[in-house]
């Protein structure tokens, strides 16, 4: 079996939600909180900004924020580096540090990465199966797996390593044959089998919505005992993401890090910013339609004497228009993003294109705050005009 961009993201989910529900073999390190943020679905995704924007050309990364970490993991697996997707800003600088952080960040993807890779690799079968069965052959409770005795199966044999709803690896002990899944349940102990099920009748119900009778029958059926052997692949992700801890996760994220930077904060969702950009600026005001977003242009757009924010005229529906463009390239081809402290304000979400021109929210994204020219020395005292 091969490493995937969609097996990572189902493993880095199964091993998340396993954290959260305090089943996880390994500390994180995370809060419950953190990772259930990472898990989070957007269902307003879909707005101007995430329709013309690509994962590839960074921005602020679309939500759920855990498929946008399994393939950063992914491709620091596969390039044997530690490749982050935020980029230098003109005259900012991030924490000194960052260096040799990102080369112990590296050595842990890499070793966990490969030993995941071998793991899945020596891997001889997949097995698919519903709960509670599943979390019942995770904590040992089931240890023998009745199959119907055709295809793939009749090549199961002692020493297999079967892949369980592609999470849990079980090395098989042996594999006996018998008549009936009756006759199975008989002979091998239904608590070992089906736990929980009180009689063989209902176990054998059970079955029969897999397999027929007839198909029964005429092959036969095979009970497959099984162990949990210590490497697990969920449990060499763990290591990986508790190695990372909350500095790393966010690097690979595409944030950087500097002073006063929140280590447990992660971007809000793009819906979040475009929403509190288009708050009406005035809205108890009969015939004012202009935004948040376009009022704060209004007042920033000649700091650029370059004229970056282009020409801001007409009416406010253009405006409003003018001033949706120029936030969806803020949005859309970030390359510096930020959630730190900045006084008065509690945390903002910084972000900065190339050019050193951004914008700014509250951290959870609730409240747009305003417009950014590029970093310059004395920038308060020559009011940030370049």
């Amino acid at each position: 079996m091969e490493l995937t961009q969609d097996y990572v993201e189902e493993l880095l989910k199964f091993t998340l939600l396993s954290s959260i529900n305090e089943t996880l073999e390994i500390n994180l390190g995370l809060s419950k909180q953190y990772c259930s943020h990472l898990l989070e679905v957007d269902d307003t995704q879909q707005d101007p900004i995430s329709v013309h924007s690509s994962e590839a050309s960074g921005g602020i990364p679309l939500y759920p924020l855990y498929k946008r970490l399994a393939s950063a993991l992914l491709q620091c697996i596969n390039t044997g580096e530690f490749v982050r997707s935020s980029n230098e800003v003109m005259f900012m600088k991030e924490d000194e540090s960052s260096k040799q952080k990102e080369d112990e960040w590296s050595k842990i993807v890499q070793d966990k990465g490969m030993e995941l890779v071998r793991m899945l690799k020596d891997v001889d079968f997949e097995i698919d199966v519903q709960e509670p069965f599943f979390t019942q052959l995770r904590v040992g409770r089931k240890t023998i797996e009745g199959r119907c005795a055709v295809g793939d199966y009749n090549r199961i044999g002692p020493g297999s390593l079967l892949l369980f709803n592609r999470c849990l690896l079980l090395e098989v002990q042996d594999v006996r044959r018998h008549p009936s899944f009756s006759e199975l349940l008989k002979t091998e102990s239904l608590e070992k089998v089906l736990p929980g099920v009180d009689t063989i009748e209902k176990g054998v119900q059970i079955y029969r919505k897999f397999y027929t009778e007839e198909k029964e029958k005429s092959n036969g059926v095979l009970a497959i005992c099984v162990s949990k052997p210590k490497p697990q692949p969920y449990i060499s992700l763990g290591a990986m993401i508790s190695g990372l801890s909350y500095e790393g996760i966010s690097t690979l994220l595409g944030l950087v890090h500097t002073t006063g930077t929140v280590a447990d904060a992660l971007p809000p969702p793009r819906s979040a910013l475009l929403s509190s950009f288009l708050t009406p600026h005035n809205p108890h005001i009969k015939g004012s339609t202009m935004t948040e977003g376009a009022r704060a242009l209004a007042k920033h757009v000649n700091r650029g004497g370059n004229s970056w924010w282009g020409i801001f005229d007409g009416n406010d529906i253009n405006k409003n228009r003018i001033a949706l463009e120029v936030i969806t390239q803020l949005i859309s081809n970030c390359c510096w993003i930020n959630i730190h402290i900045v006084p008065p304000h509690d945390g903002v979400l910084e972000i900065r294109v190339a050019e050193g021109y951004g914008a700014r929210w509250s951290k959870e994204g609730s409240k747009f705050i305003g417009f950014l020219e590029p970093y310059m020395e004395d920038g308060h005292s020559k009011r940030w005009r370049h």
